[in-house]
């Protein structure tokens, strides 16, 4: 009998990790049926996307006000259909403010769940714990500590290992030379989130060229943004190109810096090895709950796990073209410097741990379709 796994995951990181999954579930098990809630990454897996994730789009905190009703509305789908076609196993990537609701759902119906991508608990004042330990059968991790971490609290942990070192193509990206006239910028992947930012990192950039006309810029498009768009927030008038997602590593490892938008992206530049400037804005009620809640005092993954400020973060009020400028303009005056953070970089890969992370979570998930609950 063919099996059913379902992949649930509602933003765009999450959703190039389930597309990365999908994939290596169906070339080990290519007769699996592999469905649920994502993007472009897990339909281009060859999954049935059968809830976009289009349909949670927030920034901020009234963002998620205004889209409450939706929410609750898109969960009593979701269970729908598994009443109506019922998984083998649920597995949930990242985002659990939105798939820990889901996971409790499918327990109630003995409906195994397994986590992928653990939810970073560790960094923020969460009470999720509770529905991990009562109705989540496995938690994968991606990051080393954080086995210890869901153990000591009653959860399923296994280390996996992070599923980037698996989809990076280190070698080589290794091999190829930044070019110093290059800055990358990858302003985000919503679009008020690129609303926000891409015109601060554009007037950062007619700043850096007024001082250094040499420098070019290049955009990393991120799936489910469009060029016009990209073009329309790009507000001054500096020559700039647009590469799209699947070259987005490249542009990375052949830029001299890169400005990006927290998240994700500064995981892949750091473990890429290429220095970033970090910077984010929201809503001012959603920042203050930030405040409150975040255990961590860095934002950006790369600097969390190193344990200091390699990447400098602008956030708020602080992420302003002056700021972001004049930083860049000191690396770019004194090589010296972008030297040493590109060397302090390469304990990044060391500290996030061995490739095979998605080896290990698609044979979790094909090898446990009870989902490892006692």
């Amino acid at each position: 009998m063919t099996r059913n796994i379902w992949i649930n995951c509602s933003e765009a990181s999450g959703d190039m990790y389930a597309g990365a999954l999908a994939g290596e579930l169906l070339r080990r098990e290519p007769v699996l049926r592999v469905g649920g809630m994502g993007g472009h990454a897990l339909a281009g897996a060859g999954a049935d996307v059968h809830f976009p994730m289009s349909r949670l789009c927030f920034n901020g905190f009234l963002d998620v006000l205004r889209g409450l009703p939706g929410v609750f509305r898109l969960h009593r789908e979701i269970t729908h259909f598994w009443k109506r076609n019922r998984p083998d196993v649920v597995v949930m990537v990242d985002c659990p403010d939105f798939n820990l609701p889901l996971a409790k759902a499918a327990h109630a119906m003995d409906i195994p769940v397994l986590y992928f991508m653990a939810p970073q608990f560790w960094a923020w004042k969460q009470r999720g714990i509770d529905v991990m330990r009562q109705c989540v059968g496995k938690v994968l991790c991606a990051l080393p500590f954080e086995q210890d971490y869901f153990h000591e609290r009653g959860c399923r942990p296994l280390y996996a290992g992070h599923p980037l070192l698996d989809m990076l193509p280190l070698g080589g990206l290794d091999r190829m030379i930044p070019d110093p006239s290059r800055i990358g910028i990858m302003p985000g992947s919503r679009r008020k989130e690129v609303a926000f930012l891409l015109p601060t990192f554009a007037e950062a950039a007619a700043r850096i060229h007024a001082r250094l006309p040499w420098m070019n810029f290049t955009i990393a498009r991120a799936p489910g943004i469009d060029r016009d768009f990209l073009r329309r927030c790009w507000t001054v008038d500096v020559p700039v190109r647009i590469v799209e997602p699947e070259e987005r590593f490249q542009m990375i490892r052949k830029s001299s810096m890169v400005l990006a938008a927290s998240g994700t992206a500064t995981l892949e530049t750091g473990l890429i090895g290429t220095p970033t400037i970090v910077a984010y804005k929201i809503d001012r009620p959603a920042a203050y709950l930030i405040r409150k809640l975040a255990f961590s005092k860095f934002v950006s993954l790369t600097n969390i796990l190193l344990q200091r400020e390699l990447f400098p973060e602008y956030l708020q009020e602080r992420a302003n073209p002056a700021n972001i400028s004049s930083q860049a303009l000191n690396w770019l005056n004194n090589p010296g410097i972008l030297l040493d953070v590109r060397y302090t970089l390469r304990k990044l890969r060391h500290v996030v741990g061995p490739a095979g992370g998605m080896r290990v979570a698609a044979e979790t998930v094909l090898a446990e379709p009870n989902g490892g609950l006692l």
